[in-house]
Order: C-alpha cells, then sequence, then structure tokens
C-alpha cells in the first residue's frame, strides 16, 4: 500500500470517527467547531484534544498617572509566544480605551470632553526593529502590525515594545474605570494587549465597544506603578515590595492579616492625612507580579481606607488569600465588604463552586460600577441597601472568566449566568435568609427580546442581558435541581480540572457535563441554549384514581422550555405537602404529568411554582379554594 493511499484511508478513517461521535450528540454543531475536532484541538468528551494549543504572553510594564492631568503613561516590553501551528502573518493589539476615539463603535454614550484621539503610540517595535504605528491598520479598538514580510512562525516566540498614554475618562458615565475623584483612580483597559489567537476562529476580530467584556489568553505580568506622594496602589497580582514602602508599624498591619482570619485596618483615612503611612516624602513605586491570569488591572488613592483579612481557601494545603477592601469613608456600607468577601471566598472553595479559590489576592475597590478584574473588583457603594450580592456577583467572576478562559465576547452567558447564579446561592446561604436576586426570565421570556444564549453575545444589543444573566441564571436552578447537589458538583469540578487556565467553549461545557453526569443531557441544553421558546406549566385539574385510591394532579406543559414541577397542596383535612418533580419529568416529550397525592386524601387547593422556577403565565398556577 503506498503512503499517499494510507494517508487518505487514515484521514477517512478519522472524518467517520469524528462523524459517529458526532452523531452520538443531538445538538446542532458549527462547521468552525468540527475543523477544531478533526484537528483533535478539542475532542467529542469535552476535554481538551491532543492537540490542542493556546498562546501567551509575559508583559513587562512601567506606568504612571499624573492626577492633575489624568494622563497616564506607560512603557511596555512584551514576549509574546506562539503555541499554535500556524504562520503569523500579522500581530493584532487591543487598544481599548480607543472606545473613547473619534468616531469609534461604542454600545453606550460617553461623556462628550472624555473623546479624543485615543492611545498615543508614541513608540512601537517589533524584534528590535522601530516601527511607525501610523501606517498601520487601526480599526474600532484594534491595531494590526503587518508581518508579511518576517511572519511569526509556530512555537515561536517574538518581542513586542510599545511606548503609549492616554488621558483618563473622567465623565461619571466612562464604564468600568473611572476617576472616582480627584486623587483616586480604577484603571482598566489600560495597555496595549495582544488580542487572542485561538483553534476555532484565529484573531478575534470583535472591538471593545463597552459591552461585552473579556476574551484574553494566561499571561504573566511584572507591572510597576509609580504615583506621587501620599498614593497607596492596589493591583492584579501580588505586592512585591511593602517592605520599601510601609513604615514598621503598618508593614507589620499588612503582613499579620496576611494569616489571620479577623478583619483589621491596614490605615484608615486619617492615618493617610496624618502623614505616618509611607516611608518615602516623594514618589513611590510600587511592584506587582502576577501568573497566568488574563488580564491586569490596578487602582490609587490618597485618601482612601483600607481594611483586609485573609482566608483558608484549600483546607488540603493551608492555602490562604489575601482579602482587601479599599472605600471612600462616605461609603457607609464598604465596612461589611471585606468580611462579606472573605466569608464568600470560604464559601465558594467548599460549596459553590466548590472549587479552591485560584487566586492569592482579592481587592474590592469602592469605585463607580459592578465590575470584576483578575483580583480586583471596581464596586460602587449600594448603601443604604446591603453589599452582599454585588460583592458576591463580582468575587465569583474569579472562577468564569478568569480561572476558565470563558469567550464572554461570544458566549457571556457561560460567566454572567454563572456569577448570577452563584450571586443567589451564596448570599442567600451567608445572610440567612432570602437576600440573592433571580434575574426576572418570565417577563421576556417567548418574546422576540429572548434569544437562544447559543447566538452569539456579540450579535445581541437590547437581547444581551437576557441571553447572559437571566435566561442562563434561570437554567442553572434547574440544572442544580435536576442532578442533585453531589452530582452537580462532580459536573463543576470535572469541568474545571479540564479547562482551568484554557479556552472552554459551549461544546466542551455541554460534553463535560454529560459525560461527567453519565446522562445525556442534550434535551437540557437544546431547549435552554439552543431553541427559541419559553416556560409555562398549568394545573389542568384534579382527578380520583378509584383504584389508587388517590387523587391525581394534571399537570400540562404548555410551553416548550422544561421547569420543575413544584406543588404546595392543602388538603381538605387541614394536612399539607410539598411534592416536586425536577425538569427530568419532561426529557421525553411528554405534554402532561399526573402527580399522585397520597392515599385518602381529598385536595382543598394547590399552588404551583417556586421564586426561581420562571412561568410566564402564573395565573394558571393555582386551583381550588
Amino acid at each position: 500500500m503506498n503512503f499517499m493511499l494510507l494517508r487518505f484511508l487514515s484521514i477517512s478513517l478519522l472524518f467517520l470517527f469524528c462523524l459517529n461521535l458526532q452523531a452520538q450528540s443531538s445538538l446542532f454543531v458549527p462547521r468552525n467547531y468540527l475543523k477544531a475536532y478533526t484537528n483533535e484541538t478539542r475532542s467529542w468528551d469535552g476535554k481538551p484534544g491532543l492537540k490542542y494549543w493556546q498562546n501567551k504572553s509575559k508583559y513587562v510594564i512601567s506606568a504612571t498617572i499624573d492626577p492633575k492631568s489624568r494622563v497616564l503613561s506607560g512603557v511596555e516590553t512584551v514576549i509574546y509566544t506562539n503555541n499554535s501551528p500556524d504562520s503569523l502573518k500579522l500581530l493584532r493589539i487591543k487598544l481599548q480605551h480607543d472606545l473613547y476615539r473619534k468616531g469609534v463603535q461604542r454600545a453606550f454614550d460617553v461623556t462628550a470632553s472624555d473623546v479624543d484621539d485615543g492611545v498615543r503610540i508614541e513608540n512601537i517595535e517589533w524584534n528590535g526593529m522601530r516601527m511607525d504605528a501610523k501606517n498601520f491598520r487601526r480599526a474600532q479598538t484594534f491595531l494590526d502590525i503587518p508581518l508579511t514580510d518576517k511572519p511569526l512562525p509556530g512555537n515561536s516566540s517574538g518581542i513586542l515594545k510599545v511606548q503609549w498614554s492616554y488621558t483618563l475618562p473622567a465623565g461619571e458615565d466612562a464604564a468600568r474605570e473611572c476617576v472616582c475623584d480627584s486623587s483616586t483612580f480604577f484603571v482598566a483597559y489600560w495597555y496595549p494587549q495582544i488580542a487572542v489567537y485561538d483553534d476555532l476562529n484565529g484573531w478575534a476580530t470583535h472591538p471593545y465597544t463597552g459591552l461585552q467584556e473579556f476574551y484574553n489568553d494566561f499571561n504573566d505580568y511584572e507591572v510597576t506603578i509609580s504615583m506621587p506622594k501620599g498614593y497607596q496602589v492596589w493591583a492584579t497580582g501580588e505586592w512585591q515590595n511593602a517592605a520599601d514602602i510601609l513604615t514598621p508599624a503598618y508593614l507589620d498591619r499588612w503582613n499579620k492579616a496576611h494569616t489571620s482570619g479577623e478583619v483589621s485596618s491596614i490605615f484608615t483615612e486619617k492615618e493617610l492625612s496624618a502623614g505616618g503611612v509611607f516611608k518615602n516624602k516623594s514618589d513611590n513605586i510600587f511592584r506587582f507580579k502576577a501568573s497566568d491570569v488574563p488580564d491586569f488591572a490596578f487602582a490609587s488613592s490618597d485618601h482612601n481606607n483600607w481594611d483586609a483579612t485573609s482566608v483558608v481557601v484549600d483546607d488540603k494545603t493551608g492555602r490562604r488569600t489575601f482579602v482587601s477592601a479599599v472605600y471612600n469613608t462616605a461609603s457607609t456600607d464598604y465596612p461589611q465588604v471585606a468580611r462579606i468577601t472573605a466569608d464568600a471566598i470560604r464559601l465558594m472553595s467548599t460549596w459553590l463552586p466548590g472549587y479552591p479559590f485560584p487566586y492569592p489576592v482579592m481587592t474590592v475597590f469602592n469605585g463607580n460600577d459592578g465590575m470584576e478584574f483578575p483580583m480586583m473588583c471596581n464596586d460602587a457603594s449600594t448603601a443604604p441597601g446591603s453589599p452582599m450580592t454585588l460583592t458576591v456577583h463580582e468575587v465569583s467572576h474569579t472562577y468564569f472568566p478568569f480561572m476558565m478562559g470563558i469567550n464572554e465576547q461570544d458566549y457571556a452567558w457561560m460567566d454572567e449566568g454563572w456569577a448570577a447564579f452563584f450571586d443567589f446561592k451564596l448570599s442567600d446561604s451567608l445572610s440567612g435568609h432570602t437576600l440573592g436576586r433571580v434575574r426576572p426570565y418570565a417577563p421576556i421570556a417567548g418574546t422576540d427580546d429572548d434569544v437562544p444564549p447559543m447566538v452569539k453575545s456579540r450579535n445581541l444589543s437590547t437581547a444581551y442581558r437576557n441571553a447572559s444573566y437571566q435566561r442562563p441564571q434561570n437554567a442553572y436552578f434547574g440544572l442544580l435541581d435536576l442532578l442533585g447537589y453531589e452530582k452537580f458538583h462532580t459536573c463543576m469540578t470535572t469541568y474545571m480540572d479540564r479547562w482551568k487556565g484554557k479556552h472552554p467553549e459551549p461544546f466542551d461545557f455541554f460534553q463535560t457535563w454529560n459525560e461527567a453526569s453519565g446522562e445525556n443531557l442534550d434535551w437540557f441544553w437544546r431547549s435552554w441554549f439552543f431553541e427559541w421558546g419559553f416556560p409555562d406549566l398549568a394545573i389542568q385539574g384534579v382527578i380520583t384514581d378509584e383504584a389508587a385510591h388517590a387523587q391525581v394532579v394534571i399537570i400540562e406543559k404548555k410551553g416548550d422550555i422544561p421547569v420543575p414541577i413544584h406543588l404546595q397542596i392543602t388538603f381538605t383535612d387541614g394536612t399539607k405537602t410539598t411534592i416536586h418533580r425536577t425538569a427530568a419529568a419532561w426529557k421525553d416529550g411528554q405534554q402532561n404529568i399526573r402527580v399522585t397525592c397520597p392515599e385518602g386524601k381529598k385536595v382543598k387547593s394547590i399552588e404551583m411554582g417556586d421564586h426561581t422556577i420562571p412561568d410566564v403565565n402564573p395565573a394558571d398556577n393555582k386551583w381550588g379554594a
């Protein structure tokens, strides 16, 4: 048998094998995913393929802010490693602050005075060759560096150097970053960042518009932030030179907080104003390191309070996470935030998702938003309400999309839906009462704004929040109910073990949970994530089963999306019972379910439903007196 014939037969057998595996799934799989299975970068059982790859960068960045002018200046050296089998003919750079550049597409209006010429590229070099950025394609928030003369081969590295500056936006509507006051800054989307090149689509193509959020590679960072005297900096990563900056008394507080479970003050606004916190009377230079994280953010202030504690996140190793809350004295809810954050991280590590918190640091900073970054949150004050749900939501994003490198620009439900699920379940558990928020899916379900989540998030505007938050949160409620905690937890940890530090896509999620649960859940995935429809159950009536000497409640499935049956039944003798069936009651296509009551009991009234079970028409969920 000659070589060409052997190769043809091998490829044919592989193709037939993939088709056979695909036939085991009843879900539609897009053609670009089929390519990944053929190329063995992903596999049909939900695991990363034998030839899975992803690219990586190492950033060394130095930056400073002039508080008076709000100008951020920086210089970076990036070692970019192309682990793909492809030779790259361009290098795509994200200039996300170009959201404020004249003429750029934006999802929301911004303050007119914040709009300018965007990021100012003062120098750019590739592999030691100086280039003129004016000659490159600069579209929306991307800058493309052509490498046509000398492409970057697969399994090789190149060095990018950039010097840049821009003016921080000061408008109250500045999304996710803020000039919180004249001397308090939360800085995000701030450095030239190499975009993702992946096995499904090549270079990422969706610009940052202020709506769809993260899709980044896992990178290493060494970052130096210089600030004028009196300023403290908090950032992604671990602070490397606290001993060079804090005076002994405050350094001692900082060190003790790393091993204590009690919340303590590192310093207060009053102590900062007294001038005894910092050794230096001139500029301070702060150094941070972070490994295998998808982004880097930082914040700075000369008057915020700093509370801190730590929490054990892995009982096997005793590993702890250092937790900080940094806030303005006027934010009366923020003294609770360090305690809430530590308790939430502990519960995340041991219950939901039940996976050790992956990062050594978490800082919740009192900004103007509710927004997550690796090891950092920009959270506004919620006073007079509780800060718990917002805090839990943003901190839980550590798992999705940071530990799990979700493409949130395409499938935001893979992280926002989970954060919405966690903030409800964890807030209720931490508070001891109903505090978490069920996103209201029923009012929008089945309307033309209820778009199936498998439609890419980048294609959605008015339908974005429902597809990203409401519908998937409600789906995950049903999934936990369907599987029960133990099996749900097994599926979750299997998924995390497989895809931690990688880029899972929807079918990696669906197939992993199918395999880990030992069940084909395609019937559930299809209705909740792929199809148009709505949840609607109705009590059709009550009949008597003479042979069983019992009454039977008939439940009709009037909608398309399967949800649990939850009945609270009152009998004529004054007794009550609760009967529950998971959404699996509908998995074989039934349109009516018979629920048998206890023998000898006569039904007086029935109420169907629960606050975590959506139903578009609750009027037909009651029967009897």
